[in-house]
């Protein structure tokens, strides 16, 4: 089992963005040392939130992640050229121990409405990007007709040594079947329950094998262990209960299998969807998650808007110590 660190970069109106990098970068050295194999972080426009942009951020914190692998946990791909994302993740893998390209196609009308992309063309958008981007990646004088993207003889220069493993974020079974097709891997989301995910992984098991590839996935999830299970909930109900009512305000119900299944009490909202509890607990239902779901890369987001750093640093320590070690 791998461990990847999924880095909030939202915070309160409240704090600032200064102390809001400062804490990421501690979150980086202590995942660094903690024996963490990843590094990544979100991406949304215009938010409510204080918001870090992604690629900036994730380039400066390259140099604090040691040989952890970077990348984008999602980039938005449909509201960006797929030249801008190919030659700037070729970029952060010249400037890192490698990159992961994770890419999804997005949920909230303000950010394409702002960029001017009608939200009935994501879809194409998505494939065309994500096809376009692996040819740039992998070939010299690219030439490519769709209906949104189209190049004659391009190259982009340098071209990564091995292509960048694009990891698909997907809600639904339409959009998971396309990530099995399309990605190495389906980049799970941290809001659907292990049931959840299990149903939707049979479809993607399927396509995978009949293509002959890999069924493992990365499956985000949201974090946090303490001394006791208690305080583990308690932290958790402070800070993660009010960021999924935000979601819901933002639509991301909506993109979800099951619009309804965000609305419900914390403890309902926690049960079966995240890891929250002592250290052996928290080894017992990583255990599980690659037994059932055949995950081989669990990435804790363990850090939510309002949170103290100093709660996610000592959260990440006690990973390190009693978790990592142990699954």
């Amino acid at each position: 089992m791998k461990f990847g660190l999924y880095l909030n970069c939202q915070t309160t109106g409240n704090r600032s963005a200064e102390e809001l990098f400062a804490g990421l970068v501690d979150q980086t050295i202590t995942a660094r040392e903690a024996g963490f194999d990843m590094l990544t972080t979100g991406q949304h426009y215009l938010a409510d939130y204080v918001q870090l942009q992604q690629l900036p951020l994730l380039s400066r914190l390259a140099a604090e992640a040691g040989s952890m692998t970077v990348g984008p946990g999602i980039s938005l791909l449909p509201l960006h050229h797929p030249i801008e994302i190919a030659e700037q993740l070729t970029t952060l893998d010249a400037m890192s121990a490698g990159a992961v390209a994770g890419v999804g196609i997005g949920y909230r009308d303000v950010e394409f409405d702002s960029f001017g992309v009608p939200k009935s063309e994501r879809a194409g958008r998505f494939e065309e990007g994500i096809e376009l981007m692996k040819r740039l990646w992998t070939e010299e004088d690219v030439v490519y007709e769709g209906e949104y993207y189209a190049v004659d003889g391009v190259t982009i220069n340098p071209r990564p040594d091995e292509r960048p493993p694009v990891w698909i974020a997907a809600n639904t079974r339409s959009a998971v079947r396309r990530a099995a097709r399309m990605g190495d891997a389906w980049f799970v989301n941290p809001h659907s329950t292990v049931a959840e995910i299990g149903e939707l992984k049979a479809d993607y098991d399927e396509i995978r094998k009949e293509r002959g590839e890999d069924t493992g996935v990365p499956i985000i999830r949201e974090t946090f262990v303490a001394e006791t299970h208690g305080a583990a909930i308690e932290t958790a109900r402070e800070h993660l209960f009010s960021k999924y009512q935000r979601y819901i305000e933002w639509g991301q119900d909506e993109a979800m299998e099951d619009e309804t299944d965000l609305h419900r009490p914390f403890e309902e909202l926690a049960e079966d969807r995240f890891l929250l509890g002592t250290p052996a607990e928290i080894c017992a239902e990583i255990e599980r998650y690659g037994a059932e779901l055949d995950a081989e890369y669990i990435v804790p987001r363990l850090h939510w808007p309002g949170m103290d750093h100093d709660a996610a640093v000592e959260c990440i320590e006690l990973l390190g110590d009693e978790v990592i070690p142990n699954v």
